[in-house]
């Protein structure tokens, strides 16, 4: 499995108009479902009173890959799977697009709906700023106090991020890795007695 992906930078835009019929689409980087959810929430809060929110995103790879597509209303597979298929061309990941569709009187029929909601899709990736990243996994570090600072010094040395550290009634720590570094970070811990846990 490789440590890096393409994803985007930012916000990438485009609005297309199929036959009175709007469309805007909207894509960025997510790092799982909840941000997903955020993103797809602050869309429908921004672009009020359309019709339709479709969207797909891509996460992780390989065998812990995960997609989710949908029509959100309109007719099946006719919106979210070209969403996503427009992802799968570029190669990108842990990306979403949300094409939110404004109804112009006018039925496009499900071909003609799978060509307007895969062309805004599109649009929008072209107008993207794409980047390379790493994969991280996020883990739940159960440690004793004395302990506490080897593991952020590690952590940090490999470099991971330190998310949130609660030190009551034990020490857990929430830490951010990159997965090329993960076996290296866990065989190192469990050498002074610490255990890890990934986190959703």
């Amino acid at each position: 499995m490789s440590g890096e992906y393409q994803t985007i930078s930012g916000i990438a835009s485009a609005k297309h108009v199929v036959k009175k019929s709007r469309f805007y689409g909207e894509a960025t980087a997510i790092q799982n479902r909840d941000e997903a959810k955020t993103f797809v929430a602050d869309i429908e809060g921004r672009i009020r009173q359309a019709t339709h929110y479709c969207y797909a995103y891509s996460l992780g790879q390989g065998d812990a890959k995960m997609e989710y597509v949908t029509d959100a209303g309109e007719p099946k597979n006719s919106a979210g799977p070209p969403i996503l298929a427009a992802i799968h061309a570029t190669g990108l990941s842990n990306t979403i697009i949300v094409v939110a569709r404004y109804y112009g009187g006018i039925n496009l029929g499900i071909g003609g709906l799978i060509r307007a909601y895969g062309s805004c899709a599109r649009l929008s990736l072209e107008n993207a700023n794409i980047v390379n990243l790493n994969y991280y996994q996020d883990l739940n570090i159960k440690t004793s106090y004395n302990h506490i600072g080897t593991v952020v010094t590690l952590c940090k040395r490999l470099g991971g991020q330190i998310i949130n550290i609660e030190y009551d009634p034990n020490p857990n720590i929430a830490i951010r890795i990159k997965q090329t570094e993960l076996e290296t970070f866990q065989e190192r811990i469990q050498n002074i007695g610490t255990t890890s846990t990934s986190l959703k």
